[in-house]
């Protein structure tokens, strides 16, 4: 019956009209809930949209902080068409639509969907440009920057974790998703390399200077800066033409730490 396969997704619905729209990461549904391994696409794609239209909501909200009311159409659109329930946990597929952060397995976390856009509107990556992401996470994020840029380069420390992520990836990237065992707190592992933009997802104390040194001129960096978990601020940093970094908080956050290099 029609109504009954479409269930779930008037759940999933109605709990996101409920979910908070401040700013930072938003709670997470348990560790362990039933749903679907399967969805039917139909049904992923309405609960996308719902998912955009809070995103874009949550915006709206908090552009007193972010500056940014309206998100970069480009992203919203990458954003309606990346699969994030492929890249959390099978069991928590059914909450994947949601505008909170969830597991992805190997104790690590896709971020909350307004983050994702966020960071990624804050760092505006030209169409034909090279982004890093240090913290491969589940994938999801790289794979909508993917939809957005040249190519993206992905650092993370845990080689388990970054297969997993790597083989969700596969059948999405087309080949434009590199990804390196390394530790991200030094950047990528060639010196000389240059970035048009570089989204942190994990926090960090400071952005340590050899991560600037890899934007290109112009480019841009986003990164949670804080002490502790409880001290975090989105913040963004610019260089521009002479090399020169100004840096912009941006709002109140949480993250899990950047692993590697001095503890940070």
């Amino acid at each position: 019956m029609r109504g009954a396969r479409f269930a779930w997704l008037w759940a999933v619905l109605a709990a996101g009209l409920c979910a908070p729209a401040g700013a930072g990461d938003a709670p997470s549904p348990p560790e362990e809930a039933p749903g679907p391994r399967e969805i039917d696409p139909a049904d992923a794609a309405a609960a996308r949209r719902h998912m955009v239209a809070q995103v874009a909501l949550h915006a709206r909200l908090t552009a007193e902080l972010t500056g940014r009311p309206e998100l970069d159409a480009a992203v919203l659109d990458a954003m309606l068409r990346v699969p994030r329930h492929a890249f959390v946990r099978p069991e928590l597929a059914r909450y994947a639509y949601l505008d909170v952060a969830l597991p992805a397995g190997n104790g690590l976390r896709e971020s909350q969907p307004f983050l994702v856009a966020l960071m990624t509107d804050l760092v505006a990556p030209p169409r034909d440009g090279d982004v890093l992401i240090l913290g491969i996470g589940g994938g999801y994020h790289a794979a909508v920057a993917s939809a957005l840029v040249g190519r993206v380069f992905c650092l993370d420390l845990d080689a388990e974790a970054a297969a997993v992520a790597m083989a969700r990836l596969a059948p999405l990237d087309h080949g434009k998703v590199e990804t390196r065992i390394a530790d991200p707190y030094y950047g990528w592992p060639e010196a000389d390399r240059r970035f048009d933009a570089i989204i942190v997802r994990l926090a960090v104390d400071e952005v340590p200077a050899i991560l600037l040194s890899q934007l290109k001129p112009g480019g841009r960096l986003v990164a949670p800066v804080g002490p502790s978990d409880a001290e975090q601020r989105l913040t963004l940093f610019t260089k521009d033409a002479d090399g020169r970094i100004t840096r912009r908080p941006v709002l109140p956050v949480r993250f899990m730490r950047l692993p590697g290099g001095r503890r940070i």
